[in-house]
């Protein structure tokens, strides 16, 4: 099933701490922030760097920036930056040749998964690290809003 790794959780939250805080930031006040190990934290920016998530300033006072406003990154963006694909996990592949699986012909549960891929993948390119940065409340009902559950 659908699992967030702590370094994809520890990137997001680096991310949504460098939107609330604006503007430059450096690496040692976000580990004091988060409160997580500076390395821990460099090696997370150096890889939402190569994502184009957020930008190096070199120098004396130097530090790093978003690459772009918090309403032009997505939660997918971010996790993609660390684990090279926004989801991983789910059991069937696209392929009917998985040896560990003994229903390897017209599965009907590999549609399922399939599409709560599909639906997944869409929820996290559509939010926004804007969109994290709104109250609890206001983001539950945006979620209720733009993809009801049944029942509620």
């Amino acid at each position: 099933m659908f699992r967030v790794t702590r370094a994809e959780e520890q990137a997001v939250r680096l991310v949504m701490r460098m939107a609330h805080l604006g503007g430059q930031v450096t690496l040692g006040d976000l580990a004091q922030a988060e409160n997580l190990p500076e390395p821990t934290v460099a090696k997370l920016l150096g890889m939402l760097r190569r994502g184009g998530v957020v930008d190096a300033l070199r120098g004396r006072y130097g530090g790093y920036v978003l690459a772009a406003e918090p309403g032009a990154i997505s939660a997918a963006q971010i996790i993609y930056s660390v684990s090279g694909d926004p989801v991983a996990g789910f059991p069937c592949g696209d392929s009917s040749d998985s040896p560990d699986c003994p229903r390897n012909n017209n599965c009907g549960l590999r549609p399922v998964w399939q599409h709560l891929e599909g639906r997944l993948t869409e929820v996290l390119k559509q939010t926004t690290v804007a969109d994290l940065l709104k109250r609890e409340d206001v983001a539950l009902q945006d979620l209720n809003r733009l993809w009801p559950l049944n029942g509620e």
